[in-house]
């Protein structure tokens, strides 16, 4: 077993230090694995520039690699080949710090299981080009996640969308999540190795990680705080001024009720089997991209006048010029 400690923050500081103290954790729960951490701070991890050549390239045959050459590679090797991941990472202003979502958003285009499947099955009948064989099923492999949202704060007030935010990142490669740590009161203790039962926190986050990736899926449990939503454990909702309330990380849908002043929400079945960190979930938003082309192509054809289209955009092209002429 491979257990991988990535920390998105300063060199010794906090994330770095609970990172290792749940590697620790891991490494008690199971002596044989191999432990790696990786702090990412002077990485050069660049955003993605939605060229869509990953995509492009899966859908021609070939392997979906990213054409932005730099850090980037080298950190997807790495988490390809762990089996358990923990990932730390700061919260400045309510989300986690940029380089986690450049990481996230280059990650997840490339490990999209559903979308990697739907390619695959088309290779095997004939329809796309590329043997299906030929692809890095490793990619597709079952993997273990805990996330530590680190914010210097005594409230979780400005740190709300950390813990939140940080499952988007195993949500693409069904990375199974078993649990959270919201580490928002790191400010006020100076340093969290003062406070033993925080580190312990950590400590056992990691070892529930890792016990967690020997089990079954329906064996897993969820360390931390319950929470609202039954499949992500936030107490996020959307409203929209009746009582079917969203999960805004999950995607589903449940029924808002208040009992003795107390809300409850019931999320059906049939709603957290189509959560977003589920096959279907995300089958669902592949079909969606794939039904862009079949509904945007008619209707650039139907308008037929392919040069006054072009005349239309003139003007957006040529911004700096059209602007100055009115």
């Amino acid at each position: 077993m491979k257990i991988l400690g990535l920390s998105f923050g300063r060199v010794m500081g906090n994330c770095d230090i609970l990172t290792k103290e749940a590697l620790f954790g891991a490494k008690e729960a199971i002596p044989e694995a191999e432990i790696k951490f990786i702090n990412t701070v002077k990485l050069k991890i660049g955003r993605c520039i939605g060229c869509g050549a990953c995509s492009t390239a899966l859908e021609k045959g070939k392997d979906n690699q990213c054409v932005i050459k730099d850090d980037f590679q080298a950190l997807e090797a790495e988490v390809r080949e762990a089996d358990v991941l923990i990932v730390a990472a700061p919260v400045y202003v309510l989300q986690p710090v940029g380089q986690f979502k450049d990481f996230v958003d280059r990650f997840s285009c490339r490990h999209d299981v559903s979308a990697i499947h739907w390619v695959l099955d088309k290779r095997r009948s004939g329809e796309m080009p590329g043997n299906a064989d030929d692809f890095p099923l490793e990619r597709l492999k079952r993997r273990t996640v805990a996330y530590i949202s680190v914010g210097g704060a005594t409230t979780s007030h400005w740190v709300s969308m950390g813990c939140a935010s940080m499952p988007l990142f195993g949500f693409p490669p069904l990375m199974i999540q078993t649990g959270n740590m919201d580490a928002s009161a790191t400010g006020p203790m100076g340093n969290p190795v003062l406070n033993e039962p925080f580190m312990k926190q950590a400590h056992d986050l990691g070892k529930h990680a890792a016990v967690s990736y020997t089990l079954p899926d329906e064996e897993i449990t969820w360390y931390g705080p319950e929470g609202t939503c039954p499949a992500c454990h936030q107490n996020l909702l959307l409203v929209n001024g009746t009582t079917t309330v969203e999960c805004p990380i999950c995607g589903i849908e449940g029924k808002l009720s208040i009992v003795d002043e107390k809300l409850i929400v019931d999320f059906p079945k049939e709603q957290i089997a189509r959560s977003r960190n589920t096959f279907q979930g995300l089958r669902e938003h592949t079909t969606e991209i794939q039904g862009f082309g079949a509904q945007a192509v008619p209707k650039i054809m139907a308008a037929g006048d392919f040069d006054a289209l072009k005349e239309k955009l003139e003007k957006y092209k040529n911004f700096e010029e059209t602007i100055k002429s009115r």
